[in-house]
């Protein structure tokens, strides 16, 4: 392994996360916090920026001229996964450092607030999971503040994470600094999601300044589209930030379904627009960088795409269904379903998870396909998590094919993708990541569940089948990077009850679903420190 090239990458990661903190240290020092908490939430931004810019001088400086050599695969894989490690400690820090910020009457996180708490968030940020430790049931999270209370500066930290993560920090560092070379097409490959990273330029910069510059346009254009409808400039950006990075961080305890709770007059306008960009976002950006440049051919022929949209359409029609024929009196007209069906099954697709409702009281039928669709994930090459429809789409067709080999032994039918016939090498990978995804989700639940024994939660009754379920569902929804799950993790409930090593272990889940399973994986191998 290249050392040098490794740390040296590292430092640059660390600059730029050093740069993220600047417009929360803005924030808390031109006003945007209480008077009462912007000393402490100033201070912590400070010392936060400070540590991360002295971690990387030391590491830039430390490997100056010693970085020429080889780019390996183990390289890529390394830098994807430490990048991602590190620069999730970092962003902790200030969070962390938030809890001095007074914590009487919720104006900040609560004494209680521990590193892991801080490490979670921030973790759920960058892999735009979406998950948090902070929720509206004081007796649930020790009477912590609740999510509105928390100051500003520290909201538009946990948000621009998001924002940060969605694209991805290793195609923002390709984008903005000198290229890493050729091999820096291993990193970028192990950081973009989908079974292949495309180049739209046979420069790996030029590619990554297009995908930014694509993610910037669509942010703006939602932010000015929530302005447009009257939602405050600070909360319009935060929510953009969530949508396009299919994050799910939300300034309101109740996410999407504040503004219709306190009779918001373009609460449907709002839901409208964050449903229409969250599809977005769950599209390939190539396709949008074709459209962008008035070649819609790639939306028309596309077969992942198609694929998506008939699983979006499906979804919400077996899920409106179910709630017309067995939801309680609150979905008592076709209207109330399609909104409320409609926008759940595009967030949980897309692994954002904004709620404009409980979908945790909803019928066994409705809770099922959406914890299917956590798994499915949007499109390969876009910000949602998941395992990306291209592949569910594979295993369709892969499960089909040996069902006709059985009837017929000697028929040789090769998978195709539209047009595109896939060498058995690919579809081997394919199949082999989704039995490798499915293991670890087992692997990691039946240790979440033994982590929660004992642990204090009014909403999950202390009975070992509950326990597991909960410790299943969790696990399901970090892995995908989705963020809400069920039964005491559901969308009005939140982490905060669990134990430090299980919401260590859930952080694990949330980086491995982000990077693949593989990426993190690699990284445990002997063989890969060897190379």
């Amino acid at each position: 392994m290249n050392w040098p090239l490794v740390v040296h990458t590292l430092g640059r990661l660390a600059g730029i996360m050093a740069a993220a903190m600047v417009p929360s240290l803005g924030i808390a020092v031109f006003g945007g916090d209480r008077p009462e908490v912007a000393p402490a939430t100033t201070a912590a931004f400070a010392q936060g920026i400070g540590l991360s810019a002295l971690v990387s001088a030391i590491l830039l400086l430390g490997t100056l001229g010693r970085t020429g050599g080889r780019f390996s695969a183990s390289d890529g894989f390394s830098i994807a996964t430490l990048g991602w490690l590190v620069l999730a400690l970092l962003a902790a820090v200030p969070l962390y450092l938030c809890k001095a910020a007074g914590a009487e009457g919720g104006a900040s996180p609560a004494a209680s607030f521990s590193f892991a708490d801080a490490l979670f968030e921030t973790m759920s940020g960058l892999t735009t999971t979406g998950a948090t430790v902070f929720g509206t049931d004081a007796s649930v999270v020790g009477g912590r503040g609740v999510i509105e209370a928390l100051p500003p500066s520290f909201l538009f930290m946990r948000s621009l994470c998001h924002w940060l993560g969605g694209m991805g920090i290793i195609v923002l560092c390709l984008a903005v600094l000198p290229s890493l070379g050729a091999g820096g097409y291993q990193a970028f490959q192990a950081e973009v999601p989908g079974p292949v990273a495309e180049r739209l330029r046979p420069r790996l910069r030029e590619t990554a300044a297009i995908l930014w510059g694509v993610y910037l346009l669509l942010t703006l254009t939602e932010i000015l589209l929530l302005w447009i409808g009257r939602m405050p400039l600070f909360d319009a950006i935060c929510h953009a930030f969530g949508t396009m990075a299919t994050g799910g961080f939300s300034t309101k305890d109740a996410s999407i379904g504040h503004y219709a709770a306190v009779g918001h007059p373009s609460a449907l306008y709002f839901e409208a627009v964050i449903t229409v960009f969250m599809a977005l976002a769950g599209v390939n950006f190539l396709l949008h960088y074709q459209a962008l440049r008035g070649s819609f051919e790639g939306f028309r022929r596309n077969r992942e795409l198609h694929f998506y949209a008939l699983v979006l359409v499906f979804a919400a029609l077996v899920i409106g269904s179910a709630l017309a024929l067995w939801g309680d009196a609150a979905y008592h007209s076709a209207p109330v379903i399609a909104r409320h069906a409609i926008f759940q099954v595009v967030s949980v697709t897309t692994t954002t998870g904004f709620v404009t409702t409980d979908f945790d009281v909803w019928p066994t039928l409705c809770r099922a396909v959406l914890l299917i669709l956590m798994f499915f994930g949007g499109c390969a090459g876009s910000t949602a998590g998941g395992m990306k429809q291209i592949r569910v789409l594979v295993l369709g067709k892969y499960f089909h094919r040996e069902l006709i080999r059985l009837l017929r032994p000697s028929i040789l039918k090769p998978i195709r993708v539209g047009s595109t016939v896939l060498d058995s090498r690919r579809v081997a990978n394919i199949v082999g990541l989704a039995v490798l995804w499915v293991g670890c989700a087992v692997a990691a639940s039946l240790l979440l569940s033994a982590l929660l024994y004992g642990a204090a939660n009014p909403s999950v009754p202390d009975h070992p089948d509950s326990r597991l379920v909960t410790a299943v569902s969790a696990v399901i929804t970090t892995i995908n990077n989705v963020g809400p799950g069920m039964s005491g993790v559901g969308a009005h409930q939140n982490y905060g009850w669990m134990p430090a090593g299980a919401k260590l272990l859930l952080s694990l889940c949330m980086l491995m679903g982000r990077l693949e399973i593989y990426s993190v994986l690699i990284v445990f191998l002997p063989r890969t420190w060897r190379l």
